[in-house]
């Protein structure tokens, strides 16, 4: 199953893979952003609700309203097991726990045993309490995605200053060594994530899916607008959210 999140109306989908047939549909409301299966739930992040809202990721049922009092972005999971949301006004906020003061971030990524974020506007990533752990991009972008990368890297998604014109980049930074190593250059860059010995990129921008091996990079889905990817390993298959009007 993979689910997905139709922002401007407010509705959660949960569709078939691979058939893509839709199971259910769920209303939320508040725009909602991050998606996360966690204790048997569906986790979803209301943006504009300042909430988490739990579903029955089998029938789509409303089972919990979690106020976080901030803007819910992405989520993660971090090494106690808490699931914590990063937000755009500058928190993490434990869920069911407390706010704690951070980047204004639109993800979090637990990677080497630290939770880290990506400041958007400021342009660097910091692990989570570790003030000297604060590191500049390696060219003036804006942070967009965060994610675990293979071997204790943290793989980031910046767009360039022109959302939709100038060129991007996806990194992976070496928390051991302390090292940023691009990866690829497309235009708006949404989203990477690791699958197996490769990174796949949703290069919004540039209107297709990038797939990272080896240091070759390689084009799939040609002309599709690529917001977020879902690899599924267990069948081999690559899902791709595709948001043409934004």
């Amino acid at each position: 199953m993979a689910y997905a999140a139709d922002s401007a109306p407010g509705d959660v989908y949960a569709v078939k893979v691979p058939s893509l047939s839709v199971a259910w549909k769920q209303h939320v409301g508040g725009a909602p952003f991050g998606l996360l299966i966690h204790g048997g739930r569906l986790l979803v992040s209301l943006y504009s609700g300042d909430a988490v809202v739990e579903l029955d990721p089998s029938s789509g049922a409303l089972l919990a309203n979690d106020p976080i009092t901030h803007h819910g972005a992405g989520m993660a999971v971090d090494l106690a097991g808490q699931v914590v949301v990063a937000s755009d006004e500058g928190y993490l906020v434990a869920l069911h726990g407390t706010s704690t003061p951070g980047d204004r971030a639109f993800s979090a990524a637990l990677v080497a045993g630290g939770l880290w974020t990506a400041d958007y506007t400021l342009g660097q990533i910091s692990r989570s309490g570790d003030a000297t752990s604060r590191r500049k991009l390696p060219d003036p972008l804006h942070p967009f995605w965060v994610a675990p990368g293979a071997g204790g890297t943290l793989l980031i998604s910046a767009e360039g200053q022109s959302e939709d014109s100038d060129p991007g980049a996806v990194y992976a930074y070496d928390v051991a060594r302390d090292s940023f190593t691009l990866l690829d250059q497309p235009k708006d860059p949404d989203q990477a994530v690791q699958w197996g010995p490769a990174v796949v990129v949703a290069a919004h921008g540039s209107r297709r899916v990038d797939l990272i091996d080896g240091g070759r990079v390689s084009e799939w889905a040609k002309g599709a607008a690529a917001v977020a990817v879902a690899p599924d390993s267990g069948v081999n298959v690559l899902v791709v959210a595709v948001n043409a009007h934004e």
